[in-house]
């Protein structure tokens, strides 16, 4: 009970002089008023308050580098899940299964089997040249301007789509 009283005390010792200079303590919600604010969600909370919902994401057009960033994201994530993938198919199909997946998707006709090269080529492809662009940047960093970002991103998007659509053909 004493330790009780002792830290209640040195707790009003250190919050007294925040008081005197403008600082309160924070705001705790009531069980009852959390549990509420819970079950609210954003849209009908600043319905509530009157004031108007931002408007979605999908209202504005994103700039090119912040796609490029994106679909460098993407592409890393595509193809680390397709390694995944394709050394699952190995070791639990046994020796040889992922050749036999490859001829069999290849066997397929030609629209599958373009479609598959070029979901293998443009991830690899993109993200091997976005790496590239991101160490020129690291030792030229007079080139990260605003606009050379841009006008590579478009470079980026543009060799990549060209590149990917010449492997098709190999």
């Amino acid at each position: 009970m004493a330790s009780l009283m002792a830290v209640k005390s040195a707790r009003h010792a250190l919050i007294k002089p925040l008081r005197l200079v403008g600082f309160r303590p924070m705001t705790i919600l009531s069980k009852e008023s959390a549990e509420e604010y819970k079950k609210l969600n954003y849209t009908t909370r600043m319905k509530d308050t009157g004031r108007p919902v931002s408007p979605h994401v999908t209202i504005y057009s994103f700039p090119i580098t912040a796609i490029s960033s994106i679909t460098n994201r993407a592409t890393g994530c595509a193809l680390s899940l397709g390694c995944a993938g394709l050394g699952f198919v190995e070791l639990f199909g046994g020796s040889g299964t992922a050749l036999f997946l490859m001829q069999w998707i290849g066997s397929q006709g030609w629209l599958v089997a373009t479609g598959a090269k070029f979901g293998v080529a443009f991830p690899l492809v993109y993200h091997y040249l976005g790496a590239l662009r991101h160490f020129s940047w690291d030792y030229q960093p007079e080139r990260l301007t605003n606009e050379q970002v841009e006008k590579s991103s478009y470079l980026l998007f543009g060799s990549s789509l060209a590149i990917s659509g010449v492997l098709l053909f190999v």
